[in-house]
């Protein structure tokens, strides 16, 4: 999937949905999910279809020019409703921003 945030970023599956300049000068990018494939259960691999709610991570791993830019991606939390998983629920992710182990 190409979009612009691919070409700035050189990040795939999530799209820029505005930029905001907090008062330290830093640059903080509001992301959303762009990819449907981001809602696929890690654990049987069936797309969910029921939203539970929503999270807004920060990634940090995401270096960009000299100052750096703040990342605030906002995601769907799913219901994975497959009968057979043993996972109930999951939130979005894409393979380039890895989730922070808890």
């Amino acid at each position: 999937m190409l979009n612009d945030t691919t070409l700035l970023l050189d990040l795939d599956g999530v799209s820029v949905a505005r930029v905001e300049r907090p008062v330290d000068g830093r640059h903080r990018v509001h992301l959303v999910t762009a990819d449907e494939a981001a809602r696929a259960c890690p654990a049987c691999g069936v797309f969910a279809t029921r939203v539970k709610g929503s999270a807004v991570t920060r990634p940090r791993d995401l270096p960009y020019g000299e100052s750096g830019l703040e990342f605030r991606w906002h995601k769907r939390r799913w219901w994975c409703r497959e009968a057979g998983c043993p996972r109930r629920s999951l939130t979005e992710q894409i393979p380039q921003i890895l989730p922070v182990p808890g």
